[in-house]
């Protein structure tokens, strides 16, 4: 993987004043990588061999899931022990206590909660301590920018919801088109469309559907308010716009999808023959039934082809009850209405499986077993055994501790559902799935290559 620019590629090594009877030279070594998922290490040096060191991070970040939400500060702590060397690999070394235990690479990052309520001004800092015995040794601090430097925001008037952000340089590049929802949170033009630019891409965001609960966004006007019969076909709109593009290699287009634009991605990968690439995290292996305001259970479909809607697998009457207990803010299981469905509708199972072994290109899955949104982890199965007896690979992540939400890179503890040890889990399957998720669109459009 290749490092980030811009100096995001640091070694800081800064060292400080010890208390009396501490080695003098302690000293941080903090480097950036810019490898997704796990692109900061951290390791400590020159403390007593086999001392006991508290290592505490601090961040300002802005919680993008919370409208209103102020940047706040967070911060984490941890425990080491230093070995014989008298260092300490947060990589490696498992953490004693604090923030989270045991050995993980992000758990200084992902394990980070609010400093106080009190807002603060955005900083692209990192900030980093070690103290033994309550008592800071050294410190250090990495600056880690949100946005490279030439990313471009282009609105398109012909697709609405839609905008190009081209990566920059001359010649052509590989694109990715990012499938979702309406942008709202600008989530994905701060985080996810920058460090996919920094790789090498130019990326396509594609929305499917409007606000559909909420104040209407005007990015998206035109677009489907529920999520009934949203059109695959539409998005050969975005590649004929991509291919007026000197910039775009239009052997080169990917397509990336999460949860419901995961499925939408899957099959929109059986009806386009110029999709080279696919990542569908947390998909379907079927079409389901729509869903949204005024909809009635059992009458729609959530896609359509043509202006034909798809065959689909509708859910089960206890849909009512699960969403009943979402409107109450209280823990609901989607998944059970729709396992429901389909073992009560098997014939419709058939009809509306995703024909994934039709694709010939190039696929990633990602799914967890714990999934309550829907069996992810199955789906992800299905799929993959069905490419299997047509003679096709797939490269795929089965994540038996996470449940639903294994998209981001794993850093950002805004971006965390559970609690208590799932949440570590699901930080783990963040990071990894996306580790892997770039891994495989560089491997097959081969960024800055041919």
């Amino acid at each position: 993987m290749k490092r980030r620019s811009l100096a995001l590629a640091i070694t800081a090594l800064i060292a400080a004043l010890a208390p009396a009877g501490v080695a003098q030279a302690q000293s941080f070594e903090v480097e950036a990588t810019g490898t997704p998922g796990q692109n900061i290490k951290v390791m400590l040096a020159d403390v007593p061999p086999g001392s006991e060191v508290e290592i505490r991070v601090q961040r300002s970040i802005k919680h993008y899931y919370r409208r209103g939400t102020p940047i706040l500060r967070y911060q984490s702590a941890a425990r080491f022990k230093a070995d014989e060397d008298g260092r300490v690999d947060v990589t490696t070394s498992p953490s004693l206590g604090g923030s989270y235990n045991g050995i993980d690479p992000n758990g200084l990052f992902w394990s980070m909660q609010p400093v106080s309520e009190e807002a603060v001004e955005a900083d692209d800092k990192i900030y980093f301590e070690a103290l033994i015995a309550g008592t800071r040794v050294t410190s250090t601090s990495l600056e880690l920018p949100m946005q490279p430097a030439a990313v471009e925001i282009i609105e398109i008037e012909s697709l609405p919801g839609s905008f190009f952000a081209p990566h920059p340089g001359p010649g052509k590049h590989p694109t990715l088109i990012l499938v979702d929802g309406p942008d709202t949170l600008g989530l994905s033009r701060a985080v996810e469309i920058p460090q996919l630019v920094e790789q090498g891409y130019s990326i396509l965001y594609f929305a499917t559907y409007s606000v559909i609960f909420g104040a209407p966004d005007k990015a998206t006007n035109g677009l489907p308010t529920r999520y009934v019969d949203i059109p695959i076909d539409r998005l050969q709109e975005a590649y004929d716009w991509l291919a007026q593009q000197a910039s775009v290699d239009t052997d080169r287009i990917g397509l990336y999808g999460f949860s419901r634009n995961g499925a939408y991605v899957v099959l929109a990968a059986t009806r386009f023959e110029w999709i080279r690439a696919v990542a569908g995290i947390s998909p379907s292996d079927v079409v389901w039934e729509g869903w949204g305001p005024q909809v009635r259970l059992g009458t729609t479909s959530s896609y359509s082809w043509k202006g034909e809607p798809l065959p689909y697998v509708p859910y089960s009457d206890n849909y009512f009850r699960e969403t009943a207990k979402l409107a109450r803010r209280e823990p609901a299981r989607l998944r059970t209405p729709m396992d429901e469905g389909r073992w009560q509708n098997p014939d419709r199972v058939a009809a509306a499986r995703i024909p994934i072994e039709s694709y010939r290109g190039s696929l990633f899955l990602a799914g967890g077993e714990q999934d309550n949104m829907w069996s992810a982890g199955h789906m992800v199965q299905n799929m993959v055994e069905r490419r299997a007896e047509a003679g096709l690979k797939t490269e795929f992540l089965v994540l038996p501790d996470a449940g639903h939400n294994v998209i981001s890179d794993g850093m950002d503890p805004t971006r965390l559902l559970e609690e208590g040890t799932a949440r570590a889990a699901e930080a783990q399957a963040q990071s990894q799935t996306w580790a892997a998720t770039i891994a495989f669109f560089n491997k097959v459009l081969k960024p800055g290559g041919s």
